[in-house]
C-alpha cells in the first residue's frame, strides 16, 4: 500500500499505537490459543486421556501421541503440563513419559507450518464460521467445541496479523534495526529468544514474531534460525513451573523436557553454519545466504519454520533410542527419595 508515509525516520513511529497493537495482537495469539487448546481438549473428552494414558506406555506410540496431541492442541505447554499431570497421578511412570515427550518436540511444528503457510489471511473466515458452528450446536456438544475452537485458531491467526501490522512503521526505525542487528551473535540471539519465549509462554507466538521480523527484511538467516533455537529452550518453562512442588516424578518430567532441548540446542549452536545448510538439504534445495533486504523477506521465514521442524524431528529421532538412558541420568540428578516441597528444596 502506501508506504511512504512511514519513513520519518523513526520519527514516524507512534510508540502508543504500536505498544497497544503489538500487545492486542500477542494477547490475542494466547489467548486464541488457550480457547482452541481449552475447546479441543473438553471436546475429545475422558475416554481420549485413557487411550493416551495406554499409549505412552510403548515409547514409538508415545511419540506418536506426544506428537499429535501437542500438533491438535497447538500448545506444547498443554500437552507437556498434562505428561507432568499423568505422572503426577501415576498413571504412566517418568520414563514412559520421555517418548511422548519427544513426540511433544516434533507437535510444537504444527502450529508454526499453519503460521508459514500464510493461514493468517483467512482469520477472518476462521472466526466466522466458527462462531457460525457454535450457534447451531447444542451447547456443550462436540460440534459447539469445534466451532468454538476454529474460533481460537482465527482469533490466533488475526493476531499474527495484527502484530504484523504494528511492525511496519519500525521498518525506518535505526535503533531497532540495530537491536535486531546485535542478534547475529548466535549466542546473544538464543538468550533473547528463550527469555522472550518464557515470558509469553509460547515457542509459536514468539516463533510468528521471528517469522515476521524475517518477512519484513529486519533479520538475517542466521539470527533467525538462532531464535529458533531459543525459542526450543523456553518453551520448557512452563511444564517446569507446573512441575515445582508436585510429586518427584512431575518434576522429572519437568527437567527431562529441558535437558532434551538443551541437549539439542548445544549440539547445534556452535554449528548453526552448518544446521542452516542441513536445513535446505532436507528440503532438497540447495543453501541460500540471503544478504540484501529483499532476499531476506524472502528466504527467512520459510527458514525459521523449517529449522524449527528440522531441529525438532531430528532430535526426537536421535533421542529416541536413548530414552532410558536420559531417564536414568535425571533420575540420578532428581532422585526419588527427594521431595520438592518449597521447605527442603535447598
Amino acid at each position: 500500500g502506501n508506504m511512504g508515509q512511514d519513513d520519518g525516520g523513526g520519527g514516524g513511529v507512534n510508540w502508543v499505537a504500536l505498544t497497544r497493537n503489538l500487545l492486542g495482537g500477542i494477547s490475542m495469539f494466547l489467548y486464541g490459543m488457550g480457547t482452541m487448546s481449552k475447546n479441543l481438549k473438553a471436546g475429545a473428552g475422558d475416554e481420549m486421556r485413557d487411550i493416551l494414558r495406554e499409549m505412552c506406555k510403548n515409547r514409538v506410540l508415545g511419540l506418536f501421541t506426544g506428537f499429535v496431541v501437542t500438533a491438535v492442541l497447538s500448545s506444547s505447554s498443554a500437552s507437556s503440563v498434562m505428561l507432568v499431570s499423568f505422572v503426577e497421578s501415576g498413571y504412566i511412570t517418568f520414563e514412559q513419559s520421555i517418548g511422548a515427550l519427544l513426540g511433544v518436540n516434533i507437535g510444537t511444528t504444527v502450529p508454526v507450518l499453519l503460521v508459514s503457510f500464510k493461514l493468517t489471511r483467512y482469520s477472518l473466515a476462521f472466526i466466522s464460521l466458527g462462531y457460525a458452528i457454535k450457534s447451531i450446536s447444542i451447547k456443550g456438544s462436540r460440534r459447539a467445541y469445534l466451532g468454538e475452537a476454529l474460533l481460537g485458531l482465527g482469533l490466533l491467526f488475526f493476531g499474527i496479523d495484527i502484530m504484523g501490522d504494528a511492525m511496519k512503521p519500525l521498518r525506518s526505525y535505526e535503533p531497532f534495526l540495530n537491536m535486531l542487528k546485535r542478534m547475529d551473535d548466535t549466542f546473544t540471539a538464543v538468550v533473547a529468544s528463550t527469555l522472550f519465549t518464557l515470558a509469553i509462554q509460547s515457542s509459536a507466538a514468539v516463533l510468528s514474531i521471528v517469522m515476521l521480523l524475517g518477512g519484513q527484511g529486519f533479520l538475517s538467516q542466521k539470527a533467525g534460525v538462532a531464535m529458533v533455537l531459543g525459542a526450543n529452550i523456553g518453551t520448557t518453562g512452563t511444564a517446569l513451573v507446573a512441575s515445582l512442588g508436585k510429586k518427584v516424578g512431575a518434576v522429572q518430567v519437568g527437567f527431562a523436557y529441558l535437558l532434551l532441548k538443551a541437549i539439542g540446542v548445544l549440539l547445534t549452536a556452535p554449528l548453526i553454519d552448518i544446521f542452516i545448510e542441513l536445513v535446505y538439504r532436507v528440503q532438497l534445495k540447495d543453501p541460500v545466504y540471503p544478504e540484501s533486504k529483499e532476499e531476506r523477506m524472502a528466504a527467512v521465514p520459510d527458514i525459521v519454520s523449517a529449522a524449527h521442524v528440522v531441529f525438532n524431528v531430528v532430535l526426537a529421532l536421535a533421542l529416541l533410542p536413548f530414552t532410558d538412558l536420559i531417564g536414568a541420568f535425571v533420575r540420578t540428578l532428581i532422585p526419588d527419595c527427594v521431595t520438592t516441597e518449597p521447605a527442603k528444596a535447598e
